[in-house]
């Protein structure tokens, strides 16, 4: 098997050797850096391929992101045509499916399970051993061969390898959360009873600082801040809170308000036996929400090469 790099400006930044790609830009990215390798699943039956992110330069907030194309499918930068996982699942340029999974990070492990018939195409995605399911399902007739491709939007390095040890739980499995982490659901606001069943996600977002944390939120438009622990006077305190600013119905904006300036004003956050939370803000008010397990995400089953 061999690895071939896209034809471009870029193809230089690519060092190959043996199942292991260096990519090493000194010009940054301006689109990603695409690189296929020559393992092809044309018949019927499973294809079961590891992809072992050895380095990732974080730093800048690059990402990369792996997955399945073809011949014809594979371009140069954002023309690229794949059935791609970075976290999200895309078709090499555009978002597909929000959250799938979390974000490819340094040192993870992705794995990727196809099945092919006469009837459908299969692909099923593992990160860190945790099955995430499965992410597009297309019926026939689909093209042949699909050879794995990885993309790289930093500098980074990926091992890949084909197995025949192909796990037997395929179906998601749901995260495990202790403390502040996980999906909470608005069930008591006082002042702002509207926001009965809005949801929160709270999640770890710097491994070497267990007291930052990034928090999301969504009515109608996506909501997203930091938030970070002072462990000293056990206090929280948010960050400015960046939204994607669409407008919707009046009901939905006035909703989206008093989120947003509930996870702009968090100050105090108390968890009560793993299932309940409540949040105080230096508004004094004090609002309880309970754990929930998010349901998992439909595959994508639109042929995405046509």
């Amino acid at each position: 098997m061999s690895w071939i790099v896209e034809q471009s400006e870029n193809t230089s930044a690519v060092n190959v050797n043996g199942d292991t790609i260096t990519c090493q830009s000194n010009s940054g990215y301006g689109s990603p850096i695409n690189v296929m390798y020559k393992d092809p699943a044309d018949k019927n039956g499973q294809y079961f391929w590891q992809i072992d992110i050895k380095d990732l330069d974080e730093q800048s907030g690059g990402i990369i992101s792996v997955g399945l194309t073809t011949d014809q499918g594979f371009k140069d930068g954002w023309g690229l045509k794949a059935m791609k996982y970075l976290g999200n699942l895309s078709d090499g340029s555009g978002l597909l499916v929000q959250s799938f999974g979390n974000q490819i990070k340094k040192n993870d492990k992705v794995e990727i399970l196809l099945q092919l018939n006469d009837k459908d195409l299969k692909m099923y995605l593992f990160h860190n051993d945790r099955p995430l399911g499965l992410a597009f399902h297309i019926q026939s007739p689909y093209p042949k061969p699909l050879y794995p491709v990885v993309s790289f939007d930093a500098n980074g390095q990926v091992k890949i390898s084909r197995s025949q040890q192909i796990p037997s739980r395929l179906n998601r499995t749901g995260l495990q959360y202790n403390g502040v982490e996980g999906h909470w659901k608005i069930v008591d606001y006082p002042q702002h009873p509207e926001c009965d069943g809005c949801q929160l996600e709270i999640k770890q977002q710097d491994d070497d600082n267990k007291n930052i944390y990034h928090i999301h939120a969504r009515v109608v438009n996506s909501l997203n801040c930091g938030l970070e622990y002072n462990s000293s006077s056990n206090q929280w305190k948010s960050s400015h809170v960046m939204s994607t600013k669409m407008l919707g119905p009046p009901e939905e904006m006035k909703r989206e308000d008093a989120v947003s300036s509930l996870i702009s004003s968090i100050q105090n956050l108390e968890v009560q036996g793993q299932e309940q939370l409540i949040i105080r803000t230096n508004q004094g008010e004090q609002i309880r929400l309970e754990r929930f397990e998010k349901s998992a995400p439909s595959a994508v089953t639109e042929n995405i090469f046509n």
